[in-house]
């Protein structure tokens, strides 16, 4: 089963970097290997993604391969569908040290509870978080009944 990422550039108050015009002096570079995690993605999701189609996908292709969605005020409504049906398996927060102070927040509510574990975390000194979370249970597939 393939794996999907999402990764996630957010302030602290939860919104995805595009909301505030800060984020360009953080992201401007690539000091903190954003571009070589799109790189090793086999394919970049984005809000057009069909949920039944990538469920599908992610079960029938190799464990080595990588789908990712990065999060932002587009892609926000999607991605909550994704955890909704449980399609994640692991999230790269991005964390700037900056409030935006208004936007959408990615993490919309009624969600289902879902429990993360930490397998990698990294700090800059400019403030710059980045913690690697992946899924406590392993996403099971999903079970087609045929007539």
């Amino acid at each position: 089963m393939a794996k999907v990422r999402l990764l996630a550039v957010l302030t602290m108050d939860g919104c995805p970097a595009d909301t505030t015009g800060l984020s360009g002096q953080w992201l401007g570079s690539d000091r903190y290997g954003i571009s070589a995690l799109k790189e090793s993605a086999i394919c970049i999701l984005n809000e057009n993604t069909s949920l039944t189609l990538l469920s599908d996908r992610s079960e029938d292709t190799d464990s080595s391969l990588t789908y990712l969605i990065e999060a932002t005020e587009r892609t926000s409504g999607i991605i909550n569908g994704m955890i909704r049906m449980r399609l994640v398996d692991e999230i790269i927060l991005y964390l700037l040290p900056v409030i935006a102070g208004n936007g959408r927040r990615l993490f919309q509510s009624s969600l289902p509870e879902s429990e993360w574990t930490c397998t990698e975390s990294k700090g800059w000194k400019d403030g710059m978080v980045r913690v690697t979370y992946g899924r406590k249970t392993p996403r099971q597939p999903v079970v087609m009944f045929k007539k």
